[in-house]
């Protein structure tokens, strides 16, 4: 960084850290949408399944049942590895709001922003948006 790093000021940082948050909300938003249509496509093919297993027709099962179960397995672990994200998303969204909110309030400093951003590793969540540490370290991820 250059040595004009020191000048930047709370009241920067604290809408830095907000403009993080609301960027992760927006990610946030998408990735629940997807989790909710994943949940959908679930809940229809665990419905189809057990209509077609109720009725003894197991031709609409495909020829196969065993696959309709295993696709139903592979979307629920999709849709479970699709939470953990969401819940890491949602850390870190929480986590940049309350850096904000410090920020605001006088406590904390440069330091205290690219030492949030190195533990969470902050960087690996953002597309080719840009983070104080990736400036810090030259590693933005474009």
């Amino acid at each position: 960084m250059s040595d004009d790093a020191g000048d930047i000021s709370q009241a920067d940082l604290a809408e830095y850290c907000r403009t993080q948050a609301a960027i992760l909300a927006g990610h946030l938003e998408q990735r629940s949408s997807e989790l909710s249509d994943l949940l959908e496509a679930i809940e229809q093919d665990t419905a189809h399944a057990r209509a077609a297993l109720t009725s003894g027709d197991s031709e609409s099962l495909a020829e196969n049942p065993e696959a309709a179960v295993a696709d139903i397995e592979a979307k629920q672990e999709r849709a479970q590895d699709k939470q953990a994200e969401i819940d890491e998303y949602r850390t870190l969204t929480e986590g940049y709001t309350d850096l904000a909110e410090q920020l605001a309030d006088g406590t904390g400093d440069l330091e205290t922003v690219l030492e949030f951003e190195m533990d969470t590793d902050a960087p690996s969540y953002f597309d080719a948006e840009t983070t104080i540490l990736g400036v810090a370290t030259g590693k933005d991820t474009d």
